[in-house]
C-alpha cells in the first residue's frame, strides 16, 4: 500500500482563500431580483388597490345601514350626506334630514382613505358599463339617500319622502387599467348590496 504524504503550510504563514462573488454572479443575482420585482410589484399594488376598495365600500355600507337603523330608532327621517375631503378622502356622515348644518364630529360617519372618486355613473377611458335596471331590479335615484321612520329609503323634498332606490359608483382613481370600480345600490325595499367590477362583468 503507498503511503500519501500532506505537506503541511509552513508555521506562521496564512492559507490564501477566494472570498466573495464573482461580477457573472453579481449580475444574474441583480437581474433575478430585477425580474421578481417586475411581476411581483405590479400584482402587490393590485391587492391593496382591491383591498382599499372593498374596505372603503364595506365602511359606506356600513353607515347607510347604521343610517337606516337610526332613522327607525328616532322615528324621523335621516339622511347621509357624502361629501370629498381634501383630494383623496371621501366623508359619509348621517343628520337629520332637515339639519343643514356642517359636517360635527359627534355625527355618525367614515372616511374613505383612498385616491376615490364617486360618481353616478361610469366615465372616462377604459370605464365599465352601468349596471342595468334588469341587473338592480329597479330605476336608481342619485340624490343623496334618505331613511324615512319605516327604513325604507327615500327621496326627501319639501317635507315629503317619496320611497326609492338610490345606486352610486365608486372609482379608485389611482388605477387605469380599467379596474378599481365599485358600486353600492339600494333597493326601495332598503337592502344594500356591495358590486365590483371585475374587468368584464360586475359581480357582488
Amino acid at each position: 500500500m503507498q503511503n500519501v504524504y500532506v505537506q503541511e503550510p509552513p508555521a506562521g504563514s496564512k492559507r490564501i482563500r477566494n472570498v466573495g462573488f464573482s461580477l457573472l454572479e453579481l449580475t444574474v443575482v441583480v437581474g433575478a431580483v430585477l425580474v421578481v420585482s417586475a411581476i411581483t410589484i405590479p400584482n402587490m399594488v393590485t391587492v391593496v388597490s382591491n383591498a382599499r376598495l372593498h374596505a372603503g365600500l364595506t365602511s359606506m355600507s356600513g353607515l347607510l345601514q347604521n343610517c337606516r337603523m337610526l332613522a327607525v330608532k328616532k322615528n324621523r327621517t335621516l339622511t347621509t350626506i357624502f361629501e370629498a375631503e381634501d383630494e383623496d378622502a371621501l366623508v359619509g356622515y348621517v343628520k337629520d334630514v332637515t339639519d343643514s348644518t356642517p359636517r360635527k364630529t359627534s355625527d355618525p360617519q367614515v372616511k374613505w382613505e383612498a385616491p376615490i372618486a364617486m360618481l353616478t355613473a361610469p366615465t372616462g377611458p377604459q370605464a365599465p358599463p352601468a349596471l342595468t335596471t334588469s341587473q338592480i331590479g329597479f330605476t336608481p335615484e342619485t340624490v343623496l339617500p334618505s331613511f324615512n321612520a319605516r327604513g325604507l329609503p327615500c327621496v326627501y323634498d319639501d317635507g315629503a319622502c317619496t320611497n326609492h332606490g338610490f345606486l352610486y359608483y365608486f372609482k379608485d382613481t389611482s388605477r387605469g387599467d380599467g379596474r378599481g370600480w365599485a358600486a353600492l345600490s339600494i333597493t326601495p325595499a332598503g337592502r344594500i348590496k356591495k358590486w365590483y367590477w371585475s374587468g368584464s362583468s360586475w359581480t357582488d
